[in-house]
């Protein structure tokens, strides 16, 4: 009999202890576990991940904790989800107090842009003449583009990138001509790190002025060329997938070949159209919703 009592008595105490090791691993099981490089295994609530650090705090405390991204192995978070990051080893950053509302956390790390707000690229233009693309020309029509926005984007608190450092981060990232016109909007944001990416192509044609076969109209066509001018304007927003604003402009244009001479095409009158279309791009708004 006294055998039983103790036999009973073993296995209430083995239940007890059962239980008071299930509880706290229960618990735990709502923390997010950090597992540093010198082996370390920390038990906390994250609460930001940026490349630069990871904050987190420890239960029951108000302190806002920061290690470096390099000194972690992973993160285990309360959710299930498991965030590698193969460190090189180090020590947990000083902390640092938090603000008076720390009890509520972030299961999860926010989003941060991987572009600069309110900031325009303009993606080098495409100036077709006659079907071929003009260098010379497209460069003179990026650097007035470049300009015409930098004039007007600064009454709605947007910059715009300069021309050589837009150039500098394209050709960093591997952008020939080809690639440049071959990629997406958010491959191109990607390496620009710019909010807003702007699109112009320009194509002009030379024609013959006048299809009549009279010999007056002859006559009125070998002094004259009919040019056409077709412009294509985008802008694409944080929302790479839609365009924010798109106008597509054409016009024909009668030059005299005695009073312009040769070089028809080159003489900057696309400017006015492109004064027009900059017009229309602030007018819609798109920058203020």
């Amino acid at each position: 009999m006294i055998k039983n009592i103790e036999m009973r008595n073993v296995i209430i105490v083995s239940g007890l202890l059962f239980c008071m090791y299930l509880f706290p691993q229960q618990g735990a099981s709502k923390n997010d576990i950090i597992f540093t490089t010198n082996g370390q295994l920390l038990q906390v609530k994250v609460t930001k991940v940026t490349d630069g650090a990871i904050s987190f705090v420890y239960p029951g405390e108000t302190i806002v904790n920061e290690i470096n991204p390099t000194k972690l192995e992973k993160i285990v978070f309360a959710s299930g989800r498991t965030q590698d990051f193969g460190g090189v080893g180090g020590e947990v950053i000083v902390a640092k107090e938090s603000p008076a509302n720390a009890s509520t956390f972030m299961e999860e790390a926010p989003m941060v842009p991987s572009y600069e707000e309110n900031i325009m690229s303009v993606v080098p233009l495409d100036f077709k003449r006659n079907g071929k693309y003009d260098k010379t020309l497209a460069n003179k029509a990026t650097e007035y583009v470049i300009g015409l926005m930098s004039g007007k984007s600064n009454t709605q608190g947007v910059q715009v990138l300069d021309m050589g450092k837009a150039i500098e981060r394209l050709v960093d990232s591997g952008f020939s001509y080809g690639k440049l016109r071959q990629s997406s909007p958010e491959q191109l944001r990607d390496a620009l790190e710019t909010e807003y990416i702007l699109f112009v192509s320009i194509k002009e044609n030379e024609k013959n002025g006048n299809p009549e076969s009279d010999l007056m109209a002859q006559e009125v066509s070998s002094k004259n060329t009919q040019l056409e001018r077709i412009i294509n304007i985008r802008l694409y927003g944080a929302d790479s997938e839609v365009e924010s604003f798109e106008m597509d402009f054409s016009e024909n244009v009668f030059l005299n070949k005695s009073t312009n001479g040769p070089n028809l095409l080159a003489g900057g009158k696309w400017k006015s159209s492109l004064r027009y279309l900059a017009e229309q791009l602030f007018a819609s708004n798109v920058f203020t919703d």
